[in-house]
């Protein structure tokens, strides 16, 4: 899908609001008419009954242009709805599914391409369209109002385009600054524990000043030159009606024109020059609009519509060929990983800080995809198994614990309607996860909302939580990246007893561990260091070959860094 085939499908719709406009055009000349027939019939002829009719027969067409003008700008409301719902499905979709960097932003490009297509921007160019019309008037008028119309507008449109333009780049320089004062107020709102204990406020607060000064200072700057531009377009504009009456009064008093000639150009010329200058003031949104379309076709371009046909039911036999992946810099995080390993194990994935595991273990769950090979689950590529078959059968516990606001009812069932079928469920997850007391302890149980990453519970509390989502609903490939990084003791022994009663029911199950006490309860064991894999084999094998060797690659992240 792209921006240009969702436009493509509603250009019937562009054009149905443009003959609106056309109408809704022509309809404005009421007032024009209604003064050359009071010159022309109700003057001349001092009739009561034409002054009448011309009223009624006036006040029904501005009531009608009211009308189309009204509906006008409901039928581009609901075109821009329109476009939003068609685009807003798959750009969120593939802002969760993809890595590409045109996600950032997504949802900011949907509403510009969507006030771009449907706001301002449209509506002056439908009604700069019809400039022409009016323009002929004026020249069925007189020539010289029209060469007059022309000239104002060229020059109108001119100075709006310079104004807009310096507007523009300094809009973009001053924006620049914002986002570094910006940048430095949060990273120091985020230490202000080291900011306050050392008094380190007085130089933060003048660092940041001094950016927030550089922001004003260069939109004062650009608001000075574009000021003037500003005010000689003001003048022009307040001077319009002087210069048409007085070409009308040359005219009139050379028997070239009516005496209201002046004042009948004058309301052509408002409904003829104001949409062609209001969208040269509004042309700046085309560079915006390009770039936010440019953006989102990128994105969904690189979306893969998910396979629908469903596969047999998953056992869990997963086999890596030739795993590799590669980071955003194309630096080597994982290269060259084979192993295969029967329904129902429990594998665990051990290496120094920094080696892969985490990397490998999300691309187990197919939260990332590989650059080259595959994981196969049952045979099948993970790719090729429809998300609504795949997500349910897999339990995934990232590394760094990604709760979503929400109810904890909707975090554990992974945002599925309240429903008692489920409480069965939920209630075997919490369990298994040790995270029942959690739940009782809060007021309203698993209505209880969270926020942002978890808050306002603990790391424990939120690690248990997390275990909970991945244990819900028996999944048959259960995917843990330290799992007890953040539990006590007796989370642990939980865990440990959660993981061997999911094994029983057929589960296979990786996790990733510092701790030797926990590899008790696998069948095998995936070394990882420097990328790569070191060796695959069964507990016994891997854990004798190792020997001491083992303790290094269980020392604990919190000593050496992050897993990657």
């Amino acid at each position: 899908m792209r921006v240009g085939n969702v436009v493509r499908e509603v250009r019937g719709r562009y054009a149905a609001i443009w003959l609106q406009s056309v109408f809704g055009a022509l309809l404005s000349l009421t007032p024009f008419l209604f003064m050359m027939q009071i010159t022309e019939r109700v003057y001349a002829s001092r009739s009561w009954e034409t002054l009448g009719f011309l009223v009624i027969l006036c006040a029904v067409l501005v009531l009608a242009w009211g009308m189309l003008d009204h509906y006008r700008s409901m039928a581009l409301s609901a075109l821009g709805y329109r476009i939003d719902n068609e685009l807003r499905q798959g750009v969120y979709d593939a802002v969760h599914v993809g890595e590409s960097p045109a996600a950032v932003g997504a949802f900011s490009d949907i509403a510009v391409v969507r006030q771009g297509l449907t706001g301002p921007l449209v509506e002056s160019a439908m009604d700069a369209s019809l400039s022409p019309i009016f323009i002929t008037v004026l020249f069925i008028l007189n020539i010289y109002f029209g060469l007059f119309a022309i000239a104002y507008l060229l020059v109108l449109a001119a100075l709006s385009l310079w104004s807009r333009t310096i507007w523009q780049s300094v809009r973009s320089s001053a924006r620049e600054d914002e986002e570094q004062a910006f940048a430095f107020g949060m990273a120091t709102a985020a230490r202000r524990d080291t900011i306050r204990a050392m008094n380190i406020l007085p130089g933060v607060r003048k660092e940041w000043a001094a950016l927030q000064d550089s922001a004003s200072q260069t939109m004062l700057a650009g608001l000075a030159r574009a000021s003037r531009i500003d005010s000689v377009i003001g003048m022009l504009q307040l001077s319009q009606m002087i210069m048409l009456i007085g070409i009308g009064a040359v005219l009139y008093l050379n028997d070239e024109a009516s005496i209201n000639s002046g004042f009948a150009a004058f309301i052509v010329m408002i409904r003829g020059v104001g949409p062609a200058v209001s969208l040269a003031r509004n042309l700046w949104t085309i560079s915006e609009l390009r770039a936010a379309w440019g953006r989102l076709d990128v994105l969904l371009a690189d979306r893969k519509e998910p396979p629908s046909a469903p596969l047999p039911e998953m056992k869990g036999q997963i086999t890596c060929e030739n795993l590799s992946y590669l980071g955003s810099d194309g630096k080597v995080v994982l290269s060259g990983v084979r192993f295969s390993v029967p329904a129902g194990s429990v594998v665990g994935v051990v290496g120094p800080s920094g080696a892969g595991k985490s990397t490998l273990l999300r691309l187990l769950a197919g939260a990332a995809a590989p650059t080259s090979g595959s994981v196969k689950i049952d045979g099948f590529p993970i790719e090729q198994w429809p998300p609504s078959q795949r997500g349910p059968e897999i339990g995934y516990l990232p590394q760094s614990i990604d709760l979503l606001p929400g109810s904890i009812w909707q975090n554990v069932t992974r945002f599925a309607p309240e429903d008692a079928d489920l409480t069965r469920q939920i209630t075997e997850a919490l369990d298994r996860a040790g995270a029942t007391d959690i739940v009782q302890a809060r007021g309203r149980g698993l209505g209880f909302r969270l926020g942002e990453n978890g808050a306002p519970l603990s790391g424990g509390q939120r690690q248990r939580i997390a275990l909970a989502r991945a244990f819900f609903g028996d999944p048959t490939l259960l995917v843990l990246d330290e799992p007890n990084s953040a539990l006590d003791a007796s989370g642990e022994a939980t865990l440990l007893k959660s993981m061997a009663g999911l094994r029983e029911r057929g589960s296979t199950i990786f996790f990733s561990t510092h701790k030797l006490g926990l590899l008790w309860i696998c069948d095998y064991i995936v070394v990882i260091m420097d990328g790569y894999m070191h060796s695959f084999s069964t507990r016994d094998d891997i854990l004798a070959r190792l020997g001491t060797a083992g303790n290094t690659l269980l020392v604990p992240a919190t000593a050496t860094g992050s897993s990657a």
